[in-house]
């Protein structure tokens, strides 16, 4: 095999081998975040969408709410 076909087959490989590395990387970060996230809910943490019915719970009768 001549030596360019050696060098082109080589960088090939290692763009697909660089893709891999940043999907799995990718993937690890997402689900770090979803367990946190998961293990936050089950410990009764306060989603986003409880926060916001609790904030506009606390608005005045009166007031408008933002836009």
């Amino acid at each position: 095999m001549p030596i360019t076909d050696i060098i082109v087959v080589s960088v090939i490989t290692l763009a697909f081998v660089v893709f891999a590395a940043v999907l799995a990387w990718g993937d690890y970060q997402t689900s770090e975040i979803a367990s946190a996230s998961r293990a936050h809910a089950l410990s009764g943490g306060a989603t986003a969408s409880q926060n916001a019915g609790a904030a506009s719970a606390v608005r005045k009768a009166g007031e408008k709410a933002p836009a």
